[in-house]
Order: structure tokens, then C-alpha cells, then sequence
């Protein structure tokens, strides 16, 4: 019977906060990891992970990548994704899904690192395609398979920028993942009566207090907590796992009740590492 977890490695945003790395989920069907963007520390979070013994699996096993979006905060990390883990001694390539423009950001990254890949190739008898990776462009529908699970995505809108939420179905578990995104016609279908939905979110009640710049902007890019709980009364997860928290000054557990204050199901509020 396969056992299917969702580890959080990086539940944090743009803001660099004590103690939240970067964007950063791992689904981790029998061990095999299948990471959800990469932000900054998301692989240090791993060896931490593995340190403390809330993984079984290390850094080698990062071997498939899921970019919902290119900004930074998800994404900053992809050079350690490629570098580190090949060090340790991966051997096989990263195969890497997201949207168009992922493919240009490799080839830069290889580029600008191509002295270190020369002197480390020169060291020691590294595999030559242990940092590499293979990428391919994300469209609606199913987009990866193997034998232990699919992965579906869904177009995000997530501003002027592409983006795509994500949904893993293993046998024994069902996890949506919904990166960056404002709430988006036909989601709750695509992701109804999942065992977890991981989504990002905003404090409702800090939002008026923002600069109307801001208010424009995560009005138009993000998800309230207030939508996120109707979202929720719709999907009816098993979980729903609140993570890229945008707290403005509150609290997780306030962060909570602006949810519980019109949806009843069980819901979390993730730190780093935490596990699902």
C-alpha cells in the first residue's frame, strides 16, 4: 500500500522571515519526493529534514521539479537544486516541469555556473548529468506520470505572470497544490474532495491596511482568506494547509479564524517542516 505525505520545506513568501524558507513543498509518495517550487534554503531544508529524522529520503532523490511560477521566491533556489545535490552524488538528471520560460532560465543558470561545473567535473568523477536538467513545458491537463502517481495542472492567474496550480494523484491520496493564484473559475471541480489542499493565502483583515499599490496588486494576484473559505466550503478537503502565508502582522491562529470564521473543516496553518 503506497503511503503518500505532503513534507512543507519552505513555507515562506518574498519576505525573508526567521525560521520560513522559500517556497518549497515536497509530495513524497513511498519516499520519492516530487518537489513544488524551489525557493531560497528549500534544499538545506531538506538536509535539516533528513538531520532530524522527519525524512528517510536526502538531497540525491531530488530528481523532479514542479515550478508553478518563475518569481524568485519560488524559484531562487533552482542553482542549489542543480549544484548541491549533484555534489552529494546524484547522477541522474532533473526533470523539470513549469512554464515557458523555465527552459531559458537553465540554460543561464548553466551558463553563469559553468566555471564551477568545469572544476568540479575536474575534482572528482561526478556524473556529468547530475546537475543538469531536462525541461519541459507545462500545458493543461496531465502532464507527468509514472508508477506511482499522476500530476495534473491547471492554469493559475497569477498576474501577467504564467502560472499553474498543481494536483498529484497516488493511490493512496490525492494533494492539490495551488501556488500563486487568485481564485480561478473551475478550481474547486479540478480540485474537489482532494485528501489536501496546500494553498496560498492573505490576511483579510490586514488587507485594508495595506498601500492601495499593494491592495491592487494581491487583490488582483492572490487569494484572501475570506475567498480561500468559500473556496473551501466548495472543495471540501480532508486538510486544507494554509502555506506562502501572508500574516502582515497577525497571527497563524488569527490567520485561522478569519477561515474558521465561515468554513468549518479542518485546516492547518503549515510551518517549515511540518508534515501532512
Amino acid at each position: 500500500m503506497s503511503r503518500t505525505q505532503l513534507v512543507v520545506l519552505g513555507s515562506g513568501t518574498p519576505n525573508a522571515e526567521a525560521g520560513r524558507a522559500g517556497s518549497g513543498l515536497a509530495i513524497v509518495v513511498d519516499d520519492r519526493p516530487y518537489l513544488v517550487d524551489c525557493g531560497h534554503g528549500v534544499v538545506q531544508r531538506v538536509v535539516e529534514a533528513r538531520a532530524a529524522g522527519i525524512i528517510n529520503w536526502s538531497t540525491v532523490d531530488l530528481t523532479r521539479l514542479f515550478l508553478t511560477h518563475l518569481h524568485a521566491d519560488h524559484s531562487v533556489g533552482l542553482p542549489d537544486l542543480l549544484f548541491t545535490p549533484w555534489i552529494h552524488g546524484r547522477e541522474e538528471k532533473v526533470a523539470a516541469f513549469g512554464p515557458r520560460g523555465l527552459k531559458d532560465m537553465v540554460e543561464h543558470i548553466q551558463a553563469a555556473y559553468r566555471v564551477n561545473t568545469r572544476e568540479h567535473l575536474k575534482a572528482h568523477p561526478a556524473s556529468p548529468g547530475g546537475f543538469m536538467a531536462e525541461v519541459t513545458a507545462v500545458q493543461a491537463g496531465l502532464i507527468y506520470q509514472d508508477d506511482r502517481l499522476r500530476v495534473y495542472a491547471l492554469k493559475a492567474d497569477h498576474g501577467d505572470l504564467e502560472a499553474f496550480s498543481y494536483k498529484f494523484v497516488a493511490p493512496d491520496k490525492t494533494i492539490v497544490v495551488s501556488g500563486d493564484t487568485k481564485p480561478v473559475s473551475g478550481f474547486s471541480d479540478w480540485a474537489r474532495a482532494c485528501d489536501i489542499l496546500a494553498h496560498e493565502v492573505y490576511s483579510s483583515a490586514r488587507f485594508a491596511g495595506r498601500p492601495p499599490a499593494w491592495r491592487a496588486y494581491h487583490s488582483r494576484a492572490h487569494t484572501s482568506t475570506a475567498e480561500l473559505a468559500n473556496l473551501a466550503k466548495e472543495i471540501r478537503p480532508g486538510l486544507l494547509v494554509l502555506y506562502h502565508q501572508l500574516f502582515w502582522g497577525t497571527t497563524a491562529a488569527d490567520l485561522l479564524g478569519e477561515i474558521g470564521a465561515s468554513y468549518d473543516g479542518a485546516a492547518v496553518s503549515a510551518n517549515d517542516l511540518d508534515v501532512f
